[in-house]
């Protein structure tokens, strides 16, 4: 290989290793030479051949070209520019040029480098700006409605540092609640800092120490200084990394003034109980209901109960409100009067309906206490159906007598017996075989023996629930 070729292969690999694209042109512009690197090495350039370099860019970096060539024939090397070099396929392709005097023959060399990663990089971050303004536009949208609603609503309403307890933020609603300017409301410590009453804040303390634990609790209520008494619920929330307390403020329906603490205490437990009660008017519209008529009619509000007539979920609609309340003005009381109870979702659950008339009010009162009793209806069902299958089991005995030996009998008799009460044991439990065993008076293990033996598997298909 002569001296020449030596160097124009050198040449070749010093273009390769400095660019992905190198031009090689004269001082007019036109390409004498293409070499490709890595990036651009199935591409086909033979069109390019011949042709002005202007000519294979796209329209609006033809100018950026025409610059290039000036400033290297001038200078004898540019500065780097963007053009969008036209590919056979049709592709365009962004190349960062930088063109240099090439010192044989006056050529130029224009060494380029593929921005095609790059350009990648600047739409991603163009999407990642346009949904990070998005966003922001988003949650300011939110807060605005957030700051609508906190402002506009009837309700009293505190945030409160779960650390220091004391009031960051708050509406206008609670400062007319606690009775004090608004102002006056906004960094205040609660309770001590707040007008409730002293004697009372060390619940609230309580309530609001095992809130910010995380514990479930019931509303308190709280009497405020000059106000009618409230309820004082509050719950956890994170807000910037931080336990916020979100404390609401509401007029207590169930306390009225000049109610004992006895009288509290009745309502609060009558609210509480297992059975459902409700109080109607003459025409039994609800005025009152407790949490329990509120799961069985599927309500998640007193107040969507309150005003309804009751035959809208009591038994057939207006059948049975229509015999209760005959019964009821003219006996005074009903008791232990079936009926079905139809929830908002479709759940149907028969009850046991027993209550009472007040007609010494000048606005008599209707009161009802509603149980279900559709567990015990399934319950007596199947022991019913238990107790016939035992029954049919003894006349088939029967006609073996004479047939098998009195020992073999027996055996049959106790075996199925022993099953039968078994079976019973694990019923009455609701499946917990601990429970069953205790009840019969044998060791849980035995119990294990004898439901093999009988091939009994329990209402919870032989699973142990404790």
């Amino acid at each position: 290989m002569d001296a020449e070729s030596q160097e124009r292969s050198v040449v070749d690999r010093l273009i390769q290793a400095s660019s992905d694209l190198a031009l090689l042109l004269t001082e007019d512009g036109m390409i004498q030479e293409v070499h490709l690197g890595r990036a651009f090495a199935r591409e086909r350039t033979d069109a390019w051949l011949g042709r002005r370099w202007s000519d294979t860019v796209t329209l609006p970096t033809r100018d950026k070209v025409v610059n290039l060539l000036d400033e290297a024939k001038s200078t004898g090397t540019s500065r780097f520019r963007q053009v969008n070099q036209v590919f056979a396929d049709g592709a365009e392709i962004p190349v960062s040029f930088t063109v240099v005097r090439h010192d044989r023959d006056g050529f130029l060399l224009a060494l380029g480098r593929d921005l095609r990663t790059l350009s990648q990089l600047q739409q991603q971050l163009v999407d990642v700006q346009q949904a990070l303004e998005r966003d922001y536009w988003r949650l300011r949208q939110v807060e605005t409605r957030y700051r609508t609603l906190f402002q506009e609503s009837s309700q009293a309403v505190l945030l409160i540092s779960a650390a220091t307890r004391r009031v960051a933020d708050a509406n206008d609603a609670a400062g007319r609640a606690l009775g004090i300017p608004l102002r006056d409301v906004l960094g205040a410590r609660l309770p001590d800092e707040l007008p409730i009453d002293t004697a009372e804040a060390e619940e609230v303390r309580r309530l609001l120490e095992a809130v910010s634990e995380g514990a479930r609790v019931e509303p308190l209520t709280v009497h405020l200084k000059d106000q009618e008494p409230c309820l004082l619920d509050a719950s956890l929330i994170r807000e910037d990394g931080e336990n916020v307390l979100l404390v609401h403020l509401r007029p207590d329906s169930a306390v009225e003034p000049g109610l004992t603490d006895r009288d509290r205490a009745n309502l609060l437990l009558l609210d509480r109980v297992p059975d459902a009660w409700i109080v109607t008017d003459h025409e039994t519209r609800i005025l009152s209901a407790n949490r329990t008529f509120l799961e069985l009619a599927q309500l998640s509000r007193e107040e969507d109960a309150i005003g309804e007539s009751l035959s809208r979920w009591l038994g057939r609609p207006g059948a049975d409100v229509t015999v209760l309340l005959a019964s009821l003005e003219k006996f005074g009381v009903v008791r232990l009067f079936p009926t079905t109870l139809q929830g908002e979702l479709d759940m149907e659950t028969e009850v046991e309906l027993s209550g009472t008339i007040t007609s010494e009010l000048e606005s008599p009162r209707i009161g009802l206490v509603l149980r279900n009793i559709g567990r015990r209806l399934t319950s007596s069902t199947a022991s019913a159906e238990a107790n016939r299958d035992l029954g049919r089991f003894l006349d088939e005995l029967t006609f073996r007598v004479g047939r098998a030996p009195l020992k073999e009998l027996i055996q049959d008799t106790v075996g199925k017996v022993e099953a039968h009460f078994i079976e019973a044991a694990l019923e009455m439990t609701d499946g917990n075989r601990t429970a069953a065993a205790e009840l019969l008076g044998v060791s849980r293990q035995s119990l294990y023996t004898k439901l093999n033996r009988y091939n009994l598997e329990g209402p919870t298909g032989g699973l142990e629930t404790s």
